[in-house]
């Protein structure tokens, strides 16, 4: 992974909390490496809510601090939009819509060679069109701007994204190792409750069992978070964990979202 300097004008960015190497974690950072090795290649990473894509992303911009990356909002997602984000991000003005080609060629080389772009909500960049269907230019544009400029991409977001590059056939075969995740592995839950010293077996199987009907890692989290306050600085306890889930409405036949 190539080291480099400071982003020029770089963003205020909330801070990735402790990650755990998780089995998707690793998953997504071996497709980063590889792109970083080979650059003007894209990945993709797309998968259901809740399993640590963007916190795993957000870890490595701030392990790479070289590397942008860049949250798409839904329907900010144009050709226009994304030239936009990006010259904010080096102060270069407001795009020129009628010279976007040439707005493209600054903004390659203001991003300059061999570095790593991260697309947030990636899906967001295909954008209906009133007429019918679809338009994914913005990725083919970024696509383009990449191999120009040799550097490369990242695609993040659900699992619409792996939809939404399958329809351009240009950007679908140049993706290198893509990660799509449908469902969240046992082994990933197991991971993140045993970082935070919970190791019984009934206990994460409780946990992997709540991951997967409700919100992921992000749900484990606020469980095992409330269970340690019920803990008062012991062990948790399968008590504990049952209490939180009843509390938190995320425990099956047990009432609220169950």
């Amino acid at each position: 992974m190539a080291e480099h300097l400071q982003l020029i004008n770089p963003k205020q960015t909330r801070h990735a909390s402790g990650l755990v190497m998780t089995q998707t974690a690793s998953d997504i950072l071996r497709s980063v490496q590889i792109v970083a090795e080979e650059p003007g290649t894209p990945t993709m990473v797309a998968g259901i809510p809740g399993i640590g894509k963007s916190e795993t992303l957000l870890r490595y911009v701030q392990t790479n601090p070289e590397t942008i990356k860049l949250d798409i909002v839904a329907g900010e997602g144009r050709i226009w939009d994304l030239a936009a984000a990006f010259m904010e991000r080096f102060d270069m003005g407001v795009p020129n819509s009628r010279r976007m080609r040439e707005e493209r060629q600054r903004i390659t080389e203001a991003i300059g060679p061999e570095r790593i772009v991260i697309i947030d909500e990636a899906q967001y960049l295909a954008n209906y069109n009133p007429r019918g269907g679809f338009n994914f230019d913005a990725y083919e544009w970024i696509r383009a701007m990449a191999e120009e400029g040799f550097f490369s991409v990242v695609f993040c977001g659900d699992l619409s994204l792996a939809d939404a590059i399958g329809s351009v056939p240009q950007l679908r075969r140049r993706i290198v190792r893509p990660v799509v995740i449908r469902s969240i592995p046992k082994g990933d839950v197991v991971a993140f409750a045993a970082s935070r010293g919970v190791t019984d077996r009934p206990i994460t199987d409780a946990l992997a069992a709540m991951a997967k009907r409700q919100g992921g890692l992000a749900d484990v989290k606020r469980t095992l978070d409330h269970a340690a306050q019920r803990a008062n600085g012991g062990a948790i306890t399968a008590g504990d964990v049952k209490a939180a889930l009843l509390y938190l409405g995320l425990l099956a036949n047990g009432g609220g979202n169950a």
